[in-house]
């Protein structure tokens, strides 16, 4: 359900074949909840036996990372792209559920909180496209010339993409490597 390695294939393509108000619901409100239910599960009630637990999620959180960072270089289409990244975050945030410590677990809420920030501005700034422009270019292809029409968008848009993948001096960035620290 949470879209981590191994059993992540689904996710791509419901990305990709959704609507877009449909897939800003799906990529933020239920990884929230079910983020929240999984932290109170294993941090606070198995907390005791984590050196049963710890290993497997350690092992879907950096297969989750590779296979969604390796995958999402090949991809052609926009949602696909954001699929992929979904995936890459999911073991970002496995990654801080694996540690089980407490430096973990507030940083894992701020990561959860920015993941959450930064989805629903990536699809809110998609769907405001869509609303404006009169063909959606699904292929990153057609994003190039995108600029000379409408600046403003996508100086944004280039903001929040820039701050998902983790680049500094952006959030993305800070909520990933707090996440490394308590690693």
């Amino acid at each position: 359900k949470v879209g981590s390695a191994p059993f992540h294939s689904w996710l791509c393509d419901v990305y990709d074949g959704a609507l877009t108000s449909v897939t800003l619901l799906f990529a933020s409100a239920p990884k929230i909840v079910i983020f929240g239910v999984i932290f109170k599960l294993f941090l606070v009630v198995f907390n005791d036996f984590s050196h049963i637990w710890a290993p497997v999620f350690m092992f879907a959180s950096v297969s989750s990372i590779i296979i969604g960072s390796l995958s999402a270089i090949f991809q052609k289409r926009l949602k696909r792209l954001l699929a992929y990244s979904t995936i890459s975050h999911t073991g970002f945030i496995l990654l801080g559920i694996a540690c089980a410590s407490v430096n973990s677990a507030s940083s894992l809420i701020f990561y959860i909180v920015i993941y959450a920030f930064l989805t629903i501005l990536t699809f809110s700034l998609l769907i405001f496209f869509i609303l404006t422009q009169v063909n959606f270019p699904a292929y990153i292809a057609n994003w190039t010339s995108l600029g000379l029409r409408n600046y403003v968008f996508v100086i944004s848009f280039v903001f929040v993409l820039i701050a998902i993948a983790g680049i500094p001096p952006l959030s993305g960035f800070f909520s990933k490597f707090l996440i490394l620290l308590s690693v």
